[in-house]
């Protein structure tokens, strides 16, 4: 019975060996995983660090343009009131601002005057084509009337 004891004992130690091996190949591979999300982690971060530094400088960007902006609207609101004041000095100065324009002109100048001129016919007559050979007197000058130009 010794020996049977002995088996015993061997295949539970063995069991228990193969056992702490998994069990420490188990703790091996979660300590990969975990070094792996830490690291997947850290990546995530620092892009989210990045971004958030370009949404910034973007941010900041955008408020000079916006002061920039503001300062040309101001400049050319100036600009037009100025404007506007020379243009009301003038106008009290000469007095020919306040004169209305009228449409009166020399005699014959209006649309008025102008006279059509009678249409004349136009008449098409199709270019000769091709060379001029014996029996194709429908092409010939004479059917279309043809009369030399001075």
């Amino acid at each position: 019975m010794e020996n049977g004891k002995n088996v015993e004992v061997k295949t539970t130690e063995e069991s228990l060996r193969m056992k702490l091996r998994r069990l420490k190949q188990k703790i091996r591979k979660m300590g990969e995983r975990g070094i792996e999300v830490e690291l997947a982690t850290t990546a995530a971060q620092a892009k989210s660090a990045a971004l958030d530094a370009e949404l910034a400088a973007k941010m900041a960007r955008y408020i000079v343009m916006n002061v920039k902006t503001v300062a040309m609207q101001k400049e050319h609101d100036a600009f037009n009131n100025d404007i506007t004041m020379r243009l009301q000095e003038l106008h009290g100065k000469y007095s020919f601002f306040n004169q209305e324009a009228t449409s009166s002109g020399p005699e014959g100048t209006g649309p008025e005057s102008v006279e059509e001129e009678l249409e004349e016919e136009i008449v098409y007559r199709p270019p000769l084509q091709g060379r001029w050979k014996e029996g194709n007197e429908k092409n010939s000058p004479d059917t279309y009337g043809f009369t030399p130009r001075d």
